[in-house]
């Protein structure tokens, strides 16, 4: 999906934080030749271009079938992630817990909490994973903020969705005001913009920031936001032993190979391995 979020006729200037609105910044790293990233003093880094309206709709058009779904090997190591996604969040969940996944793509992580006696439904903005998981479940296809639906949710999920959003605040006070008193929101499977391989890769850290991708948090900033929204950090999680990507002794390899070439002056070719501290998992529990 290169080609759509690269092309210049895709791409809007972006002049200030997504999060917050401040207009000041400091440059981090560049990204390509159109592209560059930005830190602001809010914490949050993001991307200076990002996808206009019309680039947003040619990328996620078919991205069911052409990104999500394409690699079976991909598809196979992320079925074993949603078990050790579920099997943190379950202890927080009552029996038949009413479950929302924002971005829930072809709905196969709700099948996870389906098959264990959740009542779950989703949205999704991209078409083709709309009509998949409609096969199996209740599905909103669209913009969440801007959609009609009833509250009452025990959970709701944001699993590896941020980073495409364009106005976080609208979708996180969205999703607070659609949770019962106690409800929880679930952020996992979310690039850690504070990890060590981000320090120390930048624009070659496997999860970084394009302008698809286009906004990068860490804990502390969502800690913040949803603070704002009267919530409480309830739980927090770096998975990387327990994942299926994980291959301690190469990935120690691959990171000190990387530190001594930087510290070398030298320039870092090759993409951050998973490590320790990459992704983050946070629950908050509305007050």
């Amino acid at each position: 999906m290169e080609p759509v979020y690269m092309n210049p006729a895709f791409l809007e200037k972006v002049s200030q934080c997504p999060l917050c609105g401040e207009q000041r910044s400091t440059p981090a790293y560049a990204v390509s030749e159109q592209a560059g990233v930005r830190l602001c003093p809010c914490g949050v880094h993001y991307c200076d271009h990002r996808l206009t309206p019309e680039g947003l709709a040619a990328y996620w058009k078919d991205y069911q079938v052409n990104e999500h779904s394409a690699d079976a090997e991909e598809c196979a190591l992320r079925q074993r992630m949603y078990q050790v996604d579920f099997e943190y969040i379950a202890r927080f969940l009552k029996k038949r817990a009413q479950i929302l996944d924002v971005g829930c793509a072809d709905g196969l992580f709700l099948d996870v909490f389906a098959a264990r006696g959740h009542l779950c439904h989703g949205v999704e903005f991209g078409h083709s994973a709309a009509q998949a998981a409609a096969q199996k479940h209740r599905v909103w296809e669209g913009h969440f903020p801007d959609m009609d639906i009833p509250p009452g949710y025990d959970l709701i999920i944001f699993r590896g969705v941020l980073q495409y959003l364009h106005k976080p605040r609208h979708f996180f006070q969205k999703a607070v005001s659609l949770l019962r008193p106690d409800g929880l929101v679930f952020i996992t499977a979310q690039p850690n913009m504070d990890s060590f391989c981000h320090k120390l890769y930048q624009n070659r850290f496997r999860l970084g920031l394009t302008p698809c991708d286009c906004v990068g948090f860490s804990p502390k900033p969502l800690v913040n936001e949803f603070g704002r929204l009267g919530c409480r950090l309830a739980g927090e999680a770096f998975f990387y032993e327990e994942t299926p990507y994980a291959r301690p002794a190469e990935d120690i390899a691959a990171v000190h190979a990387a530190l001594e070439s930087k510290r070398a002056g030298g320039e870092i070719a090759s993409l951050s391995p998973p490590f320790w501290g990459n992704m983050m998992t946070l629950v908050f529990q509305k007050q």
